[in-house]
């Protein structure tokens, strides 16, 4: 049962009819189990919010704090259309492990123990933190976590510290200009992100051909053709990129080129802040997590638990280490599906061709005879009839 379940609202649709039920409340296990088994709905939810009086009307509920709630779904991942249902499965999960690691631990310092973690019986994953701390955060409170993994109102020249290095002398006296550092090893948050996701660059170029390396700073951070074939040898011909690794200092570069190149490496980290990096994964994370849900303090959400009516796969809970190696189609499937065998077919065939259920790999065809296990899912998602 969920956590505190007699102050949540429950409600639910079932099968051949319209509209929700709700709100339902129960004040016993007992109570839920009679329920479910009498009425058998086709989906079920609970609110992520507790209140006084879960069964009266909103306005006479009395609100008494609310779970953070990511719910991230594959749908809202860009270039999702372009993957099929397995595929996208595989991606949202990526998402749901960097939300946790990245974000939740790292950033926000919170336990494994303070998540519960949910296949939603589709296709993602629910997150729910719950903690003394966030109980009683306001909607605004919440789009301010959201902001932060998106990444929104960052400031590169709030993110990177800066020193005043030395690029001429006149009149006795010497010149300086302000010139960024990487933040520190123990800075945390979007500092944190900005150093590991240069210092991976960095790697990862020390491994290119200087002409690969030259094209990308081009291509991808708008730095011209001299000015990056320059700063390739200041960084890989004289072997700089492991000064700024081990001191985290651009005050590397010629003398002759060095505001050029430090201006030129500034770029490029605000190129790192972009492209296939923690940023655009965070905006991807949210855009996964439909936005509202998080920042919701009153959200009905799925039943752990459950069967989720458009898939006929379970609400699974998990471990953040059973995460890696979960497989829906496996591991979500409701465990009273026999082998018995049916006989199913396709007006239109699916995208996929094939697809694995509980460990058995199905070429898909017209017309099939397959075990009751890989049915409900085939009639549900893949869109085949029953014989």
């Amino acid at each position: 049962m969920p956590y505190r379940f007699t102050r949540r609202e429950f409600a639910f649709v079932y099968f051949n009819s319209e509209g929700m039920h709700r709100p339902v409340a129960f004040g016993s296990k007992k109570e839920v189990d009679s329920f479910l088994n009498n009425k058998t709905p086709l989906h079920s939810y609970y609110s992520t919010a507790y209140y006084s009086n879960p069964e009266a009307p909103m306005a006479e509920k009395e609100w008494l704090g609310a779970d953070l709630v990511f719910d991230l779904d594959a749908d809202h991942i860009p270039g999702s259309e372009e993957l099929n249902y397995v595929e996208q499965l595989e991606k949202v999960k990526e998402k749901c492990l960097l939300l946790i690691h990245d974000f939740l631990m790292d950033d926000f310092g919170f336990s494994e123990d303070d998540m519960e973690i949910f296949f939603s019986g589709h296709r993602g994953y629910h997150v729910h933190v719950r903690d003394d701390d966030i109980l009683g955060l306001s909607s605004q409170a919440r789009r301010e976590i959201v902001d932060h993994i998106t990444g929104i109102g960052l400031d590169l020249e709030v993110i990177l510290p800066s020193q005043r290095i030395k690029v001429g002398e006149f009149q006795d006296r010497d010149i300086t200009k302000e010139s960024p550092e990487l933040p520190p090893e123990d800075e945390g948050g979007w500092r944190r992100k900005t150093r590991r996701l240069t210092e991976e660059l960095l790697k990862r170029w020390s491994s290119m051909k200087k002409e690969k390396v030259v094209e990308e700073m081009k291509e991808k951070h708008g730095i011209g053709t001299k000015t990056a074939e320059g700063l390739y040898e200041d960084l890989y011909g004289e072997g700089k990129w492991k000064k700024i690794l081990d001191e985290g200092k651009l005050n590397i570069f010629s003398e002759d080129e060095r505001m050029v190149n430090v201006k030129s490496f500034k770029k490029i980290i605000k190129g790192v802040l972009k492209e296939e990096n923690v940023q655009e994964i965070g905006s991807q994370i949210i855009g996964a997590t439909d936005e509202p849900v998080t920042g919701d303090t009153k959200r009905l959400i799925r039943l752990p638990y459950s069967i989720h009516g458009g898939s006929f796969l379970v609400v699974r809970g998990l471990s953040i280490n059973e995460m890696e190696r979960f497989d829906p189609l496996d591991d979500a499937l409701p465990k009273f599906l026999t082998d018995k065998k049916y006989n199913i077919e396709f007006e239109t065939l699916p995208e996929i061709e094939r697809i694995k259920i509980k460990n058995v790999w199905f070429d898909i065809e017209k017309k099939m005879e397959i075990p009751e296990f890989a049915a409900p899912f085939m009639i549900s998602k893949l869109g085949a009839k029953l014989l």
